[in-house]
């Protein structure tokens, strides 16, 4: 079966990429040949043109926030038109990939760290580093604006360049953040203090730049408490590892594995990996997290767990009925055994289309995204996530951090120096991404297997053997 989608996604790829070679002299995504010099960054306010712009068709923040966008960027193009189109994340690769093929694709598309890597081969994005230095030539961008909703001058600057960086490949950026993306720890306090977990900032061991022992140390204290209080059925931690990189990747990197080589080849098969795998079979065993093969209704959405792994917004969850004044947040726990911790971390923001043919009107739209005025009026409609920004890193001033200044977000900007990208993609051809991915998120989801886990070897042989497969296939 992963032989047959791969071989689909790889047809659906290949065509796009025909279509793509056969548009024009311009191709934008692989080899543009526009030039900042030819880029016009403040257009006639009197501009007319329709755009399209699509988002997470699952994501309520996101078309909140974009909606506002919208709504404030008629203001300074009042006969430009922007529509709403949707995408679902599950399948956001091979969706993308048929509209690019149907010639469908909207202006400007969301996309994020790794998933657009999909989609670099194929040009269809286009490379907006161009677009970029034209900005950085102007004396100001009308759509730049500051704290004061003036055109101001544009810099790189600006931005946290870590997270700035993660929408680039092979030197060319085809991504703009809308915010800087981590994983952090988040907590249901109820069920922490209920445990008798030390939650006072004094003393607590639950706080920014706790350890990989210490979170352990929490996690048999909550399980021992739920076994003596009628759940055991529940799991301390709704743990995201098996099928999200930005989780699995970074645990590997601490104990000082490696997926891809700097030559370009597979080096999964390692003492660290083993040790690794052989912790996450640890806390199946001791029921920290679910056996993959044992399905449960508890969750930590439900309130149901004590922790949870994520990156999105504090209001996603802060919000909700079961977890309302019982959530906060705390750092990624570190893995300390390499003295190599690492934190996942990436990027969602926006590409534009090389099919539009607004690109100018369609890159003034992600400018104004860019800017003081677009970061704080997105925080203010359901982006409470750290802005990609520094000026705005201070989430006590800054609107992202607006109702919710209580809670511990500083944890989504904590340890800088640990972020780290799925990059490993980019160490060999990107068209084999997908079957890298999966078999790197199904070893870990065999480690979550209490039968299979038996056997770290034959995991990692079967990983081994499935990701030289898909870079054969490429």
């Amino acid at each position: 079966m992963r032989k047959i989608l791969t071989v689909l996604l790889a047809g659906i790829m290949a065509a796009v990429l025909f279509v793509g070679c056969n548009r024009g002299t311009e191709k934008p995504g692989g080899g543009s040949t526009v030039k900042p010099e030819d880029i016009n960054v403040n257009l006639d306010p009197n501009t007319t043109a329709a755009l399209e712009i699509m988002v997470p068709g699952g994501n309520a923040n996101e078309r909140t926030m974009i909606d506002c966008l919208i709504e404030d960027f008629k203001d300074l193009f009042p006969n430009v038109t922007i529509d709403m189109t949707y995408v679902s994340v599950d399948n956001y690769v091979s969706a993308v990939g048929q509209q690019q093929l149907a010639e469908t694709l909207p202006d400007i598309v969301w996309s994020n760290s790794p998933d657009f890597y999909d989609l670099v081969e194929s040009e269809t994005f286009i490379d907006l580093t161009p677009y970029i230095q034209a900005n950085e030539m102007a004396e100001t961008v009308y759509t730049y604006r500051d704290e004061n909703n003036q055109p101001s001058k544009f810099s790189s600057e600006d931005f946290y360049t870590e997270f700035f960086d993660m929408g680039t490949a092979n030197g060319k950026n085809y991504v703009i953040p809308r915010s800087c993306d981590t994983v952090i720890t988040f907590l249901n306090t109820e069920i922490l203090s209920n445990a008798g977990v030390d939650l006072n900032p004094e003393t607590t061991k639950v706080k920014n730049g706790w350890t990989w022992d210490d979170f352990m140390d929490v996690c048999a204290q909550v399980r021992t408490w739920m076994d003596n209080n009628g759940m055991s059925n529940n799991y301390v931690i709704d743990a995201n590892l098996t099928s999200w990189l930005s989780v699995c990747y970074p645990m590997l990197l601490s104990y000082g594995a490696e997926v891809i080589d700097e030559n370009g080849n597979v080096a999964i098969d390692s003492e660290a990996t083993r040790q690794c795998l052989e912790m996450v079979a640890e806390m199946v065993e001791k029921r920290y997290i679910n056996d993959s093969t044992v399905a449960t209704t508890g969750s930590y959405d439900n309130g149901k767990s004590a922790m949870l792994f994520q990156s999105a917004s504090v209001s996603l969850y802060a919000d909700r009925v079961a977890l309302r004044d019982k959530c906060d947040l705390v750092s990624f726990p570190l893995i300390t055994v390499n003295n190599t911790p690492k934190i996942g971390a990436g990027i969602a923001g926006y590409a534009i289309s090389s099919q539009s043919e607004n690109k100018e009107v369609a890159w003034a739209f992600l400018t104004y995204l860019l800017s003081y005025t677009g970061q704080q009026e997105m925080a203010l409609n359901g982006l409470n996530l750290a802005s990609i920004r520094q000026d705005l890193s201070d989430y006590t001033t800054a609107n992202w951090g607006k109702g919710y200044e209580t809670l511990n977000l500083s944890a989504y900007t904590y340890g800088s120096e640990y972020k780290v990208s799925a990059d490993f993609f980019t160490r060999t051809t990107l068209t084999a991404k997908a079957g890298l991915q999966q078999a790197l998120t199904q070893m870990f989801n065999n480690a979550c297997n209490a039968e299979k886990a038996k056997d770290i070897d034959s995991i990692i042989a079967t990983a081994v053997r499935d990701m030289e497969d898909a870079m054969i296939e490429y």
